[in-house]
């Protein structure tokens, strides 16, 4: 028994449960709404790619709402179980710790993936069958996977903090921080630098130039690699042209922040005991 058992028993456990119907049902409510709320005036014709570019579903759906419920998804994936005891269970079965976490990993993020590809795909035979919609089948089909990858970016996040922490309090506290630091605050944490680099300010010794800075920060929210991605992928130009650099930054970054809070977990959780 190894990792995959770990991951196969958490998602089955997942699919059970009524949240993964409800987020089901959300995700093809909020995406259909998005996409009568932006639909084309009439005798105009309107692009799938428009309707996933719109404020509704990249800023509101996309990356406000979908990092939440991941974060609330995995943050006791570790910690919980240790709490209930059940824990000791499972680490009696020939499972290792790092079984045990990066199948948790896996699992929650298969879960979560269900709802996200339910949501947007319902309504694609919707929108395939508009003829005022122009639909761009491997757009929308890349978008969406762009998106679970997302949701999977904190699923790590979440399971790394669930795996180091002490007690599901602290677990919940730093699932709340991650989330408001990335997504409602980060704005407002890079405001007074670029207002700063902006105006030509910068220590001498960084070998950056403002803009380069500033292009940095953007790449280290996973949002932000997530918007760089998609929004290549949405103009036909992922991994091509000018951005092609920048574009592979971003997707290795997201890669980056699916490995590494788990591993990080993972060195803080075989130092605890059960």
């Amino acid at each position: 028994m190894s990792w995959d058992a770990v991951a196969r028993k958490d998602f089955e456990d997942a699919i059970r449960s009524r949240w993964l119907l409800a987020l089901s049902g959300l995700f093809v409510l909020l995406v259909a709404g998005a996409a009568y709320l932006v639909r084309p005036a009439p005798g105009q014709t309107i692009s799938s790619n428009d309707v996933l570019n719109s404020l509704l579903i990249r800023d509101a759906l996309v990356t406000t709402l979908v990092p939440l419920i991941a974060l609330v998804v995995a943050y006791n994936a570790v910690v919980g179980e240790r709490e209930s005891g059940s824990l000791k269970l499972l680490l009696s079965l020939p499972h290792s710790r790092a079984d045990v976490v990066f199948g948790k990993v896996v699992g929650r993020a298969g879960a979560i993936s269900v709802p996200i590809f339910v949501g947007f795909l319902l309504p694609a035979a919707v929108f395939a069958a508009i003829p005022a919609v122009t639909f761009d089948a491997p757009a929308y089909l890349g978008y969406t996977a762009l998106t679970a990858v997302l949701a999977v970016a904190f699923v790590s996040i979440a399971v790394g903090f669930s795996a180091a922490a002490a007690s599901q309090r602290l677990a919940i506290a730093g699932a709340i921080a991650v989330y408001f630091l990335f997504v409602p605050l980060w704005g407002a944490v890079q405001f007074p630098l670029r207002f700063y680099l902006g105006m030509g300010g910068g220590p001498g010794w960084l070998p950056l130039a403002g803009t380069e800075v500033l292009r940095m920060l953007r790449l280290v929210n996973p949002s932000g690699s997530f918007k760089i991605v998609a929004s290549g992928l949405m103009q036909g130009s992922l991994f091509s042209g000018g951005n092609a650099n920048f574009q592979v930054s971003a997707a290795l970054m997201l890669v980056v922040w699916i490995l590494t809070p788990p591993l990080l977990g993972l060195l803080r959780f075989r130092t605890r005991d059960l």
